[in-house]
Formats: C-alpha cells, sequence, structure tokens
C-alpha cells in the first residue's frame, strides 16, 4: 500500500471514529506478529516492523510501522492548538 492510501485510510478512519486521536500510552516496536493493522487492515509479516500502541481507551492496537507514522502524523493534525 503506498503512502497516500495509507494516509487517506487514516483520514477516513479518524473521521469516523474508527481510529482514535488520542496518543498511545505506551509504544512498543518489534518484527510483526502476523496480526492486522488497525489502518491497511493487511497482515503484519514477521519481516515487517510492527507498532503496538496501548491506547487511554484502553486496548492494543498493532500498526505496520508506517501506518503508525501517518496515523501519528494526521491525529497530531487534528489536536486543537
Amino acid at each position: 500500500m503506498n503512502l497516500d492510501r495509507i494516509r487517506a485510510a487514516v483520514r477516513e478512519k479518524l473521521d469516523s471514529g474508527d481510529l482514535p486521536p488520542e496518543k498511545c500510552l505506551i509504544t512498543w516496536f518489534g518484527p510483526g506478529s502476523g496480526q492486522l493493522c488497525v489502518v491497511c487492515e493487511r497482515v503484519i509479516a514477521a519481516a515487517d516492523i510492527e507498532c503496538e500502541c496501548e491506547h487511554p481507551r484502553g486496548g492494543l492496537m498493532r500498526f505496520h510501522q508506517a501506518c503508525f507514522a501517518a496515523w501519528d502524523e494526521a491525529r497530531q493534525d487534528m489536536a486543537p492548538a
């Protein structure tokens, strides 16, 4: 998935409430675990970098590294000044 598509998916999911705008409490990076990415909904393979995000609303979100970066940038852009 290219970066423009990732950014579009992030914006859609932030607008619909499927992705939260709040910052993660704790974030870990490591090899993919075979789980689905919350942004692109594709498997995060062992060869990929996976980001696990413990969210303040509860639960754990998993992202590809690029999907996490796009979400983190977009959610910060949405934050009130």
